[in-house]
Formats: C-alpha cells, structure tokens, sequence
C-alpha cells in the first residue's frame, strides 16, 4: 500500500514545477543505477552523450525534458541490450516517484478518488503527457498519451509509464489487484516476457492506445487512514501551486485533444465543453493566438500517425481510421500536406 511516513500537510515551501515539455526526475529516477547494472560504462559518461549532467538526477524534483527522456531512454536501450529498458525504469518507480502527488493518493478515500486527483493535478508531475480514467459498462481503462512532439524513444517513454500506473494501482488496491487487459501503442516485441512477468496479464500490441484496463470495481476500493480533510487541504494548497505555474491555452487545448484524437470524439465543440467555454469563444481565444482548432487537430493528427508509423506495422487505412479520415486516401493526401511526402515512403526511411 502507499506509504504513510510523511506528516500529513507538510510539503517544500518552495516547490520545483516541471517547466513546459518537461517531466520530473522522480518517475525516471532509476536511469541511472540501470546503466551502472547493465553496462561497464559509466552513467555521466553515457548521458554526456545527449548533453545531460547525471547530476540531474540528485534531487527527484528536478526536472528534464520529454525529448531528453525519450534519448535517454531509447539510448538506455542501445547501450545495455535490454529491448525493454523503458519498462525496467518503469517498475522501479514506486508511488513516492510521483511527489507532491502522492499526497492525494494517501488522503483519498477510495482508489478511484486518488486517480482522478492525480490526474486533475498531472502538471505538477508531467507537462507532455496526458494520463485518463474512463469507466464504462464496468470496465475501467487507465490511459496515457504524449501530446508533446517526440519519436525518438516514445516507445519506451510509454512502456515505462505502464509500469509506474501499474505499480500505482497495485499499492492502491493491493497485490491481488491485476489488469484484465494491457494494451500498447507500438508493435509486439520480440521478447514478451518481461512484459508478462510484470503485468501478469493479457497483452495487446498494435492497440491505439496505451492503457491498463481492469474491472471498475476496484476503483471502489478504500483506502486505509483515509482523511477526507486532508484530502481537501491538499487539493486545496496543490490548485493554488499551479495558478502560479506557466500553463498557456494551447498547452491546456494540446494535453485535451491527444486522447481525443483516436477516440472519435474529437470536436470543437467538445473540446469547448471540456473548457468550459462557448465553440464562439473557443474559436476567438485560439485566432488571437495565431492559429485555429483545425491547425492545432491537423498537427497532433501528424503527430500521431509518425508515431503509428514508426513504431508498428498497422496499415495504412487502419491508420487512417483511427484517426478519423474516410479512407486510406484522404489520409495519404493530409500527410504529404504536412511532411511533403507520402506515408509509406516516411515509413521506409525513418523506420529502424
């Protein structure tokens, strides 16, 4: 279960917010030990390479940026052999990687109510990625999406944050707690056992979508020394934190819309309601800065459908679909728009 050892209410008088495109060093905080385990160099050597100080890694509150995890990471891989890097860092990371955000885990009353916390307050953790919680029909499906633009290593930034979501239902619910399901954006690797060691679940490949799906019902499960009280302190102190943090519209209307994009639920109307705002609104806040809904959908559509190409074999009209076009076609028109340069052929040249 999540440890208890912190005085309730006590936090660093002037907490370290990730900045923009950034994540904290907590989650990732392994890196280092795994490279010293599994390679004869040594680590400041390695992350020199990519222009990172192994300092970093002192204080979990430090923060580094998703592109330099992702080159960590995908590097991490090369250097030790070990195809499923992302996921070892993963499952090294306990509850307490996750900071601040802990404290909302510990204070809820059931587990459901310590998701939704944690993901309402993610930007005090992780400013290029969106985590979900969705529950229908007793099924309850626990999703994460990078909205920030990166490939290198995206694979197993994903792979690692299905591990750290997997250890945090697990100290929520208790070790009998198991997914039904584990699905993952990027193609079957050779190796699936490390994946099945540590999910003890089925597993999806090729799926569009990261996620861990599991019965609803766990998200009911109490949590011992509950403090609703403190539970809202908390919110409380961590909402006034972010009002001072440098969160701007499109950053808000970016980690909304990735989840969106291969839901079929993606609208400026829909879009608008999770703002709170009217589409008229909507539309006049985005035009003042310099661009519109659609500009921003066709970017993160780019995005999405690099990231499909590269790191699965889905066809093309199974991309296509996901991404909400009518046929192979259309897409294959919308992506030489953005890249000068047909699907298939981006392909060939950047896959490995």
């Amino acid at each position: 279960m999540i440890s208890r050892n912190k005085k309730p209410g006590t936090a660093d008088p002037s907490p370290k917010m990730p900045d923009p495109g950034c994540v904290r060093v907590g989650p990732v905080a392994a890196i280092p030990d795994l490279l010293r385990q599994h390679t004869n160099d040594p680590p400041e050597q390695i992350l020199a390479e990519i222009g990172l100080d192994l300092r970093v890694f002192d204080d979990p509150d430090n923060s580094i940026s998703f592109l330099n995890v992702g080159r960590l990471l995908s590097l991490g891989e090369k250097r030790t052999g070990i195809p499923h890097f992302g996921l070892l860092v993963g499952q090294q990371a306990g509850p307490t990687s996750m900071g601040q955000l802990a404290e909302l885990a510990v204070h809820a009353s059931n587990a459901g109510t310590a998701l939704h916390s944690m993901i309402l307050h993610i930007c005090l953790n992780d400013r290029g990625a969106v985590p979900t919680l969705t529950s229908e029909n007793g099924i309850a499906k626990l999703g994460y999406a990078v909205y920030i633009p990166m490939h290198e290593g995206i694979r197993q930034v994903c792979d690692a944050a299905l591990a750290i979501m997997g250890n945090l239902l697990r100290a929520l619910c208790g070790e009998t707690w198991t997914p039904a399901e584990v699905r993952f954006s990027h193609s079957e690797p050779h190796n699936t056992k490390p994946y099945e060691s540590f999910f003890r679940a089925p597993l999806v490949f090729e799926a569009d979508e990261n996620a861990l799906v599991f019965p609803a019902r766990w998200l009911q499960q109490p949590l011992p020394g509950a403090d609703i009280k403190q539970h809202i302190l908390t919110v409380k102190r961590l909402t006034t934190i972010e009002a001072g943090m440098r969160i701007d519209f499109q950053e808000q209307i970016h980690s909304i819309l990735r989840p969106l994009i291969v839901s079929q639920t993606c609208s400026s109307e829909h879009l608008a309601s999770m703002l709170s705002l009217h589409p008229r609104t909507l539309n006049r806040r985005l035009k003042e800065q310099g661009t519109s809904y659609r500009e921003i959908v066709g970017k993160l559509r780019y995005e999405v459908a690099k990231q499909f190409l590269l790191d699965t074999n889905m066809p093309l009209i199974k991309i296509s679909t996901l991404l909400g076009y009518a046929d192979a076609s259309v897409f294959t028109r919308a992506f030489r728009r953005w890249s000068n340069i047909s699907p298939s052929a981006w392909r060939m040249q950047n896959k490995q």
